[in-house]
């Protein structure tokens, strides 16, 4: 009698567990936790056999330890999970997670049994891989005209945060590796705007974690929008903000739904990043709200260590990356205003959103975190941001944070680029440091609208405590219409005179500005002035500064 009641309980049990797991039937994908690392067949004192040259040396500049983190998923527990007849997708050694595809819940109460085996949770759904169009957030219209004789379209939004400073310095992102996590790539290898990406073979590595294939360029138009921001170089009529950069594109989104292998995806791509030698990420990618509403996350989690991708982006801090993600477009959203995961992450750039005449964009994420934390960090153009399209080439304009994300990635490269003995942290550090804000930072644009000619200034060793002079002042922007703008930091009180004379040597206009010791910015009201070429000179006591500017 006992013995059948044993196996009445053991079927009993079989019974609750393939009912438990035929709950999730609708579920495909899932992931598997471990419990650790062990058996693993590399090891921590020969790591150029799981990451690359680039990498450790990314980490050595940066006198960064090789730890556990680093070691991928142990093989025996990977070829332990395949043997139950699931297929194994990918692995995250940062998560110390294999994500599997399987209909079958007896091998998943089979997996549930290993030992090694933390947990199991279902992420998604198995999904058609058809081609998907934009995920802008807002509508675009086409371009007719241009507006710069190098920049084209794009002068304005790099002129906002004086980034062309960097580039007339010769720094356009050479040499720096640009990893994309994004819905695809669509035509990339195709635009005439890409085009010298494509012929000097700028583009490194390309993967789908959608597929499992190496394909990226016939899926959502969304990455090569925010690919064109950065890589884009047609002179006359569009150049990206560091368009000498070499690039990873990574699809790790899948555009038409959202669930949370999603964040698993963004995981495993940062991870792939990291280990070919990626100096920075940038993500125009949020999580807080899925298609299954049971996985949606809430304020609470956004502390920077809840999130599955947020996690991620943390740990690629730690390895030296700098990570730039987009602040998210649910500001004017009365369910959901908040950051989105991983913008939460501690350590990394969140992007907002700003529009030509620096007001807050309404639909750019709030911050702060859960735990406090000032959020987005920095803001550039995300209304009316000029992009090129993916079907012609025309260049067009739309709004998201997604667009202010890689604007400023871009310059992220071409600062780094001119000051290579700096860590992540100190690069972060100036950005923030330059912003409009930064004595005075709030949750909807963080530190601000950051300067670049002044983070270039900070990391070149400019003593922010020092009396003006005449390299501690930032004129922008150099083209103007109807204000300009100075930047500086002083230790006492001025008195400065700025007068704008013309080409003829006559005085035309002048205006005394009284500044405050610490960070200054101060609006020049030019409405007087007429269309032309001058010289504005600045003078504090005996320093003058000299600056040509062209009111336009």
């Amino acid at each position: 009698m006992k013995k059948i009641i044993s196996l009445l309980v053991f079927h009993f049990l079989i019974f609750m567990y393939c009912f438990s797991y035929s709950q999730t039937s609708n579920f495909h994908k899932y992931q598997i936790e471990l419990t650790d690392k062990h058996n693993n067949l590399f090891s921590l004192s020969q790591p150029e056999e799981y990451l690359s040259t680039k990498a450790i040396e990314r980490r050595q500049k940066q006198n960064i330890l090789i730890d556990s983190l680093d070691l991928p998923v142990s093989q025996l527990y990977i070829d332990s999970i395949k043997s139950t007849g699931v297929s194994v997708l990918y692995s995250s050694k940062w998560l110390n997670s294999i994500t599997i595809f399987t209909t079958d819940s007896l091998a998943l109460i089979n997996i549930n049994s290993f030992p090694f085996v933390k947990s199991i949770k279902p992420v998604g759904k198995n999904l058609s891989n058809h081609n998907q169009g934009s995920s802008v957030f807002n509508s675009y219209q086409k371009a007719e005209c241009s507006t710069d004789n190098y920049y084209g379209f794009a002068f304005n939004q790099i002129n906002q945060v004086n980034g062309q400073s960097l580039h007339k310095k010769g720094f356009k992102g050479t040499g720096m590796l640009i990893a994309y996590l994004d819905a695809g790539f669509r035509n990339v290898d195709l635009l005439p705007a890409f085009d010298s990406l494509i012929n000097r073979n700028g583009i490194i590595a390309t993967h789908d974690f959608i597929t499992g294939n190496d394909s990226v360029y016939e899926d959502d138009n969304h990455g090569a929008y925010c690919l064109s921001i950065v890589a884009g170089n047609m002179p006359g009529y569009y150049v990206g903000t560091a368009p000498d950069a070499d690039f990873i594109l990574l699809r790790t989104e899948y555009g038409a739904t959202e669930y949370p292998v999603e964040e698993i995806n963004w995981a495993a791509g940062a991870e792939f990043a990291d280990s070919i030698g990626a100096d920075i990420i940038s993500s125009s990618l949020g999580y807080s709200v899925f298609d299954d509403t049971t996985f949606n996350h809430s304020f609470y989690d956004m502390d920077g260590s809840t999130n599955p991708s947020s996690i991620a982006a943390h740990i690629a801090s730690s390895r030296g990356i700098i990570v730039c993600n987009s602040a998210g477009n649910s500001g004017a959203d009365t369910t959901w205003r908040f950051i989105t995961a991983p913008s939460d992450a501690d350590n990394i750039l969140t992007i907002g959103a700003v529009d030509s005449a620096n007001n807050y964009a309404l639909f750019s994420g709030h911050g702060p975190t859960f735990d406090g934390r000032i959020k987005p960090d920095v803001v550039a153009r995300g209304a009316s941001t000029w992009f090129i399209d993916t079907n012609f080439g025309t260049v067009r304009e739309g709004n998201g944070t997604s667009f202010s994300c890689p604007l400023i990635a871009g310059l992220v490269a071409c600062l780094w680029q001119s000051h290579p003995d700096k860590t992540n942290g100190q690069i972060m550090d100036a950005i923030r440091r330059s912003g409009s804000k930064y004595f005075t930072p709030d949750n909807n644009i963080g530190y601000g609208i950051p300067n670049f000619a002044f983070a270039d200034l900070i990391l070149s060793g400019f003593n922010e405590q020092s009396l003006l002079s005449t390299d501690s002042i930032i004129v922008y922007p150099t083209i103007f219409s109807n204000e300009l703008k100075l930047n500086l930091k002083s230790k006492t009180n001025h008195e400065i005179l700025t007068q704008f004379i013309d080409m003829s040597g006559k005085l035309t206009d002048e205006t005394c500005s009284n500044t405050n010791i610490g960070f200054n910015e101060i609006t020049i009201n030019t409405t007087n002035l007429t269309a032309g070429v001058y010289m504005l000179k600045i003078s504090c006591g005996t320093k003058f500064y000299y600056e040509k500017v062209i009111k336009i």
